[in-house]
C-alpha cells in the first residue's frame, strides 16, 4: 500500500468521520444540549420518585456538558477536541442509562 493510499480516509470507519475530523465543534454542542435536555427532563420526572439518584444524576448532567463547553472553547487540537466532545455527548447518555436502571432495580416491587 503506497503512502497515499494509507493517508486517505475511509468514509465506513467511525474514526474517519467528519464529525470527529473538520467539524469545529459546534455541532457537538448542539447535540450535547439536546441529549442533556432530554436526558434532564427524564432525570427531573425520576427525583419525584428517587431524589437520592434522579437530582445527583440531573447535577452531573449539567456539569459534564459544561464541560463540553469549556472543551469547545478551550482545547485546541481539532482532533483532540472532537473526540473530547463525542466522548462527553456519550457519557451524558451513559449518566441517564446508569441512573434509570438504579432506580429500576432499587424500587420495591409489589
Amino acid at each position: 500500500m503506497s503512502d497515499e493510499q494509507s493517508r486517505r480516509t475511509d468514509p465506513t470507519r467511525v474514526g474517519d468521520q467528519p464529525a470527529l475530523r473538520t467539524a469545529s465543534g459546534s455541532n457537538w454542542l448542539v447535540w450535547g444540549a439536546v441529549t442533556a435536555a432530554l436526558v434532564a427532563v427524564v432525570m427531573v420526572f425520576m427525583a419525584i420518585r428517587a431524589p437520592g439518584i434522579g437530582w445527583p444524576a440531573l447535577a452531573l448532567v449539567v456539569v459534564v456538558f459544561a464541560a463540553m463547553v469549556v472543551v469547545r472553547t478551550t482545547v485546541r487540537l481539532q482532533r483532540a477536541r472532537l473526540l473530547t466532545l463525542a466522548v462527553l455527548d456519550l457519557a451524558i447518555v451513559v449518566i441517564g442509562l446508569v441512573a434509570v436502571l438504579a432506580v429500576l432495580f432499587s424500587s420495591p416491587t409489589g
